[in-house]
């Protein structure tokens, strides 16, 4: 076999896996373990959502998100119904825009969920019941942060 040069990686091309990059480790070298996040790294902003934050989110999700998933579901499968058994005669497209105006509905459902719930760890509250003064605060707090994310990004690359 002759030595061929070696070609120029292609943009798409995978890249070499880490056993062809480095070499293997020294026997007898610990194994460090990544350090776990601490409550002083929630606190910091580093992506953490407290487990009762969740579970508030996952409820009202269940709820704003759910609903509209099961209207658009029996709509559907109402209209089956109706034209399978010549009840009367329904046209293709209420059906269509019915179902995808349900589903439409539950995406932001789902957004409103998230959004509606209280955030505050140590708040005892779950809120009201629609969740219209948590979902202002959080909204403002998630403009402020693109706003800020927008201004930073401003700083670093000026010409954008």
């Amino acid at each position: 076999m002759s030595a061929e040069k070696p070609r120029p990686s292609v943009p798409f091309e995978p890249r070499k896996s880490a056993k062809q990059r480095k070499p293997a480790a020294k026997k007898g070298v610990p194994i460090v373990n990544p350090p776990q996040p601490s409550t002083a790294m929630a606190e910091q902003g580093s992506g953490y959502i407290p487990d009762m934050v969740s579970k508030r989110m996952i409820r009202r999700v269940l709820v704003f998100c759910g609903i509209p998933i099961l209207m658009g579901v029996g709509i559907f499968l109402g209209s089956y119904f109706v034209i399978i058994n010549h009840l009367f005669k329904v046209s293709n497209t209420v059906v269509l825009l019915t179902s995808m105006a349900c589903l439409g509905l539950s995406v932001l459902g789902l957004t409103y969920g998230i959004l509606s719930a209280c955030w505050e760890e140590d708040s005892d509250s779950k809120g009201s019941l629609l969740g219209l003064t948590e979902f202002k605060i959080n909204l403002g707090r998630m403009t402020d942060a693109y706003h800020a994310s927008k201004q930073m990004q401003q700083n670093i690359d000026p010409d954008r």
